[in-house]
């Protein structure tokens, strides 16, 4: 049977994407036959017309015969298409349980659709992490995908694969796959979902177990810290602070962070200013309420809306640390 599937591949699979899963062969079978029978109906009935007009043509003066009908013809043509339409529709059907079985096995992963982008959290242990960019998924390990919607009608569909479900506000939905290729494969939202439906593209990453699982422990201990301080120094070096404001007391484009906690700050009004937690705050939301004597010539954008109060407690607890 597999030799059957690889031939028919090769007929008909420059019309199809690139197969990734094992269950891919289950749709492009299915559409092989379905192809190879529509091109031998196309050629059976442009013969019996090309057959028919050369057979029975005739002048207009001549009379043609009264022919009132023919059962053997009229069986045939009825019954022998019935069989092949029913057994399209029973080979759809298997081949739609087919994928839709879920082995023992298979590693869930959580899909969220939302506008307009898609969200995959990952658990281990009892420990989650999301992500939004890339779904990486180990090669030749059975995958089950849980999904649903957070807004409107989204549509997962990969391909390569050959999956394609539903996401559904307030309903959870299923589909599974085992991806057997490694390398990226593009997933499309397949449901007009609003204004930027086009842009709600994502990308599979099929990897080996061994780099699979060396991501996941990474994302997974990136998703559940906990220490303020070390969540304060990550938002620190991720948000670009570093590209402005040393932590050794050296200057780079505006006042060093080194020390500076509990101490005074003199602003250019000739204020003084005790570094605290509101002192930072207003730093980071008002950069120019309260600038650094010194650095009147440097402008800070604001960070307003890019921070959330935790995370700039997180930055608080952190500018503590530092001496």
């Amino acid at each position: 049977m597999e030799k059957i599937s690889a031939l028919l591949y090769k007929l008909f699979g420059f019309s199809l994407p690139e197969q990734a899963s094992s269950q891919a062969h289950l749709v492009d079978d299915l559409y092989s036959v379905v192809m190879i029978l529509s091109i031998l109906g196309f050629v059976g009935v442009v013969a019996a017309i090309t057959f028919f007009v050369i057979r029975f043509h005739r002048s207009k003066s001549e009379k043609s015969a009264y022919i009132p009908h023919n059962t053997l013809a009229e069986t045939i043509w009825t019954v022998v298409p019935t069989i092949i339409f029913l057994g399209i529709s029973f080979w759809g059907l298997w081949a739609f349980y087919k994928m839709n079985e879920v082995p023992d096995n298979a590693y869930k992963i959580k899909v969220t659709g939302k506008q307009w982008m898609w969200e995959y959290t990952y658990d281990r242990d009892g420990k989650e992490a999301s992500v939004t960019d890339v779904m990486y998924v180990p090669i030749d390990t059975p995958i089950v995908l849980e999904m649903t919607s957070v807004d409107v009608l989204h549509s997962f569909f990969v391909p390569s694969f050959r999956v394609k479900r539903d996401t559904v506000p307030g309903m959870k939905t299923m589909v599974t796959f085992t991806p057997t290729k490694l390398g990226d494969f593009r997933i499309y939202c397949a449901e007009f979902c609003g204004t930027s439906h086009s842009k709600m593209k994502g990308t599979v990453r099929v990897v080996t177990k061994k780099r699979f699982n060396q991501w996941l422990n990474f994302e997974i201990k990136e998703a559940n810290i906990t220490d303020p301080v070390e969540l304060g120094s990550r938002l620190f070096n991720r948000k670009g602070c570093t590209s402005c404001h040393s932590i050794d007391g050296s200057t780079i484009v505006g006042p060093s962070l080194k020390g500076i906690w509990g101490k005074d700050s003199k602003s250019t009004d000739g204020a003084t200013h005790k570094v605290d937690a509101d002192y930072i705050r207003e730093s980071i939301l008002k950069p120019q309420a309260k600038i650094v004597q010194g650095f009147d010539g440097v402008r800070m954008n604001s960070f307003a809306g890019q921070l959330s109060e935790k995370e700039i407690d997180y930055i608080i607890e952190y500018l503590k640390t530092v001496k």
